[in-house]
């Protein structure tokens, strides 16, 4: 079962005291956690009113969009997500974004365990005061079981659904991914027809920029979360994939529209859109989860790759700037002085 809730308006509801007191939990120099604390102190909203001004205390909220509003969130839900869970049931989120993966083998223990996970969930939105919005929140079950356990919240049953989307990805409850592919063809359809609303049948564009347009918006958006859907593909997803390419390759070259598919992807060198899916998959399970992949019976280790550079793991403030940079004279070359200078000046 795969369960995906809502909280609503969860930066707008977060409560200062729980921003606080997770920053009191954490491990990190004292003055930096007393100029986030500032930040919460003494704030107030004020409105115009025909009495003039009206202020009051703001205890909560975050703004969106703001340097700190992701921390403050990523702090207080580090709560439920460093909770210890039982081994088959898996809490994944980002951002606001939660959604459970429960297993088991009857629909009994089933509906137990995940009744369990909601519970200790509940207990944290209301230790913080967020709420959770049953209309928005899904559930999907991934069993051959006709008519599998209902899971409630707050009495309440979360609806069920054969699909949900998660990160932009529509997850089916048969993991043949058919609905998030015909969701990017209608998608991709409705794009294709505003550009050639917009610039005419031809696009009216040089022949690169339209190319330029198809590798850059519309391949990105089909490729995105291939990781997940296009390892691997079936014929069906494969033959779908190749109908989308098709528009955008008989704008490219302004052939007719009898033109196979395969000559359009030949003339143009351009790859058919279920091996460049294919391609991704392998590229990302690879380099960034470090998973070893097999593409057209190659195998490929992520032992033999180089993982990407990881983010500062150190203070900055503790940073010995003089263990970095030499200004002593080289046999070979000497840079002036002065760019150092600036350089630490900055």
């Amino acid at each position: 079962m795969v369960i995906s809730l809502d909280i609503q308006g969860a930066f707008d509801h977060l409560q200062y005291n729980s921003i606080r007191n997770s920053l009191d939990e954490i491990n990190f120099p004292s003055h930096t956690i007393e100029t986030l604390k500032d930040i919460l102190t003494d704030r107030k909203v004020t409105i115009q009113t025909a009495q003039g001004p009206v202020s009051w205390s703001q205890q909560q909220g975050c703004a969106q969009g703001s340097c700190t509003g992701p921390m403050f969130w990523n702090l207080v839900a580090n709560e439920i997500i460093s909770e210890e869970w039982q081994p088959n049931v898996h809490l994944q989120a980002f951002a606001d974004d939660f959604i459970f993966v429960i297993s088991e083998p009857t629909g009994a223990k089933l509906k137990a365990t995940a009744q369990a996970a909601l519970t200790k969930f509940q207990h944290w939105t209301d230790k913080h005061q967020l709420k959770v919005s049953t209309e928005k929140s899904t559930t999907i079950l991934i069993s051959r079981l006709v008519s599998g356990p209902r899971v409630k919240w707050d009495n309440q049953i979360i609806k069920r659904s054969t699909s949900l989307k998660y990160l932009g990805v529509k997850i089916d409850n048969k993991l043949n991914w058919a609905d998030h592919l015909i969701n990017m063809k209608t998608k991709l359809t409705h794009l294709h027809q505003k550009i050639t609303r917009i610039a005419e049948t031809n696009w009216r564009l040089n022949k690169d920029l339209r190319r330029r347009l198809y590798k850059t918006v519309t391949e990105r958006m089909i490729l995105h979360g291939a990781a997940a859907w296009a390892y691997p593909l079936s014929a069906r997803q494969s033959r779908l994939l190749n109908s989308i390419q098709r528009k955008f390759l008989l704008n490219i070259t302004g052939v007719y529209s009898t033109t196979p598919t395969a000559a359009l992807q030949v003339i143009e060198g351009i790859l058919p859109l279920h091996i460049r899916a294919e391609q991704e998959a392998v590229n990302v399970r690879t380099a960034r989860l470090r998973k070893t992949s097999n593409y057209n019976n190659i195998n490929f280790n992520p032992n033999n790759y180089e993982e990407g550079t990881t983010s500062t793991k150190f203070y900055p403030a503790i940073f010995q700037l003089e263990d970095r940079i030499s200004l002593k004279k080289s046999n070979s070359f000497q840079y002036p002085v002065s760019i150092f200078t600036r350089t630490v000046q900055r």
